[in-house]
């Protein structure tokens, strides 16, 4: 696991240092070539103006003015390529590791996180940090670098000038250090007024039928339209400090250009400087103030990052709770036998078990319906077999029928929720969801064995039919032989289903429970059910009363054929 160190923003600068210093490296050319672009300039325009020399004689000064200045424009086009290509690895690398971090969490510990809140820090949260590792970092190098070049080409000229120069710069990095502190908590909280935002417009959307029925939906979207006034009045403050932070750059800015002016001038006047120092000197006066322009403009990158970076390390700091497979779907090895629960104790919080020293083992080709009243432990002990949780005492182990004993069998798992998820498009599209190489034939068989090939094939296309959001078309006993189908597909060693039949009329539940006997044929069966006609069809029934698993022999009733 990465050092919790390496998930600051200085961590995330250091992984893309190469890249970032790729980037200043290239700057500091494009600078170095400015100063002699300026220089040459310089030199050519006394000598038109001041030595009698004509166009043609500076065709050679001419020719090396614009190799500079194409040298110059495609060293900066470097630098800027280097540094967002960086920072757009950089960026992906972030979503791949906080995506992971989030699987290994696991629906237990983000159940209490908020949605909208969480695709907000994902989408929205981990952009913000582009602009920063690409402009901000870059910028504040070159801050440094192009000031000392010209400081001291501007040194070697003129020591006045210098010393208004060295005395006026430095006063601006604190001027704008000065409007940041007021900047910084202002972009905090338009950064916790978007993630509000995002939370309030998503619960609307998946409340919208409930809020429909009680005659609410207005007052839901009137306090969306709120909230998201507020955040633009938020915006605009910002806008304003960054229209001040400018303001205070070209104030001083323009002080310093000025004071350099003026003295040249008195002194050219009193004949005590030449034309072409004093000339250069002008020209590269705006460009030592113009990488803190360039500075000032991304600075607001820096403060988008900063309250970004707040929800994203809340992520990153969400303890790991769930086993992730490293091969999912593996069924490679002896097939399993059985599963054991040793002397587990398990639940979440530690002074409050839900779970305590229970033991159970389920075996092949028995079908064992685990039962309870609600709130006994049946979703923890699911939990516990799929690896979502971790037992605080105990062991769950599985063997094969080599007497061996696997450290990652929940990867040959398949599970089915109690209401199953199907997606936008055909049947063969959500069912090809855990197997994308299966073919036609394929999709029947796990279909036949699921016993939902007969209404597939009376759709109107059959297994090309379009299927609606969530099964959207289909009755509910249908979308549970879908789903144990699309499971079937990756031929688990071990079947979990939760309350598979419940809210289904008497005659799907009873199609329902009897596909379920058939494909738990060969496998390690698991189900949560209260209904009878589930129960009917188990070999073992498991029973939890206080924090214990009961356990007895069933006698199934005869299974179709």
């Amino acid at each position: 696991m990465d050092n919790p160190g390496n998930r600051t923003l200085m961590g995330f600068t250091r992984r893309i240092g190469l890249w970032l210093g790729a980037a200043v490296v290239l700057g500091g050319a494009a600078a170095v070539m400015l100063v002699l672009q300026l220089a040459v300039l310089a030199r050519i325009v006394s000598d038109l103006a001041f030595h009698g020399r004509v166009v043609s004689d500076e065709s050679a000064g001419l020719a090396m003015l614009l190799a500079l200045l194409a040298g110059r424009a495609l060293l900066q086009w470097a630098a800027d390529m280097v540094a967002y290509e960086g920072a757009l690895r950089l960026t992906a690398a972030m979503r791949r590791e906080l995506l992971r971090h989030l699987f290994h969490v696991g629906p237990v510990g983000l159940a209490g996180q908020a949605t909208g809140h969480m695709v907000t820090v994902m989408g929205g949260g981990i952009a913000a940090l582009e602009p920063y590792f690409a402009q901000y970092v870059p910028r504040a190098a070159m801050m440094v670098v192009l000031p000392l070049l010209v400081l001291g080409v501007v040194m070697h000229l003129d020591a006045w000038s210098f010393v208004i120069l060295a005395c006026t710069g430095p006063l601006i990095p604190v001027f704008m250090a000065l409007v940041g502190y007021r900047a910084q908590a202002i972009m905090d909280r338009q950064w916790t007024q978007l993630l509000l935002l995002g939370s309030a417009f998503l619960d609307a959307l998946q409340g919208l039928t409930t809020l429909r029925l009680f005659g609410r939906a207005r007052d839901a979207v009137t306090a969306v339209v709120g909230m998201a006034d507020e955040y633009r009045t938020t915006t605009m403050s910002v806008m304003k400090v960054a229209f001040l932070t400018s303001a205070v750059l070209e104030f001083f800015a323009s002080l310093s250009i000025a004071l350099v002016a003026v003295v040249f001038g008195a002194r050219l006047l009193d004949g005590k400087a030449d034309f072409q120092s004093a000339f250069l000197v002008l020209l590269l006066a705006p460009e030592y103030f113009m990488p803190l322009r360039a500075f000032s403009a991304s600075y607001h990158a820096r403060q988008n990052a900063t309250a970004a970076m707040a929800g994203i390390s809340q992520l990153f700091s969400l303890p790991e709770t769930a086993t992730l497979p490293d091969a999912w779907g593996s069924t490679a090895g002896a097939p399993l036998v059985s599963i054991r629960c040793e002397d587990v104790t398990a639940g979440y919080q530690a002074d409050e078990p839900v779970l305590s020293h229970a033991g159970c083992t389920f075996t092949r080709n028995v079908l064992t319906v685990v039962t309870g009243e609600s709130g006994v432990g049946k979703t923890t002990l699911i939990r516990l077999l799929l690896g979502l949780i971790h037992p605080t005492q105990g062991r769950v182990t599985a063997m094969d029928e080599c007497g061996v004993s696997h450290g990652h069998w929940q990867d040959r798992i398949g599970w089915v929720p109690q209401q199953p998820r199907l997606v936008h498009g055909t049947v063969a599209e959500n069912l090809r969801l855990a197997n994308p190489m299966a073919d036609i034939d394929t999709l029947r068989a796990a279909a036949a064995e699921a016993d939902a090939l007969s209404f597939i094939e009376a759709l109107p296309q059959g297994f090309d039919t379009m299927v609606g959001e969530r099964g959207a078309g289909l009755s509910g006993g249908q979308v549970q032989r879908l789903a144990l189908a699309r499971v079937l597909l990756r031929n688990p060693q071990v079947l979990i289903l939760d309350e598979p039949t419940a809210n289904l009329d008497p005659r799907s539940e009873q199609r329902v429970a009897a596909a379920i006997a058939r494909a738990a044929v060969g496998r390690i069966g698991i189900v949560v059910a209260h209904r009878p006609a589930m129960i009917a069809q188990a070999a073992q029934v498991a029973s939890l009363r206080d924090g214990q698993v009961f356990s007895s022999p069933h006698a199934p009733v005869e299974r179709a054929a």
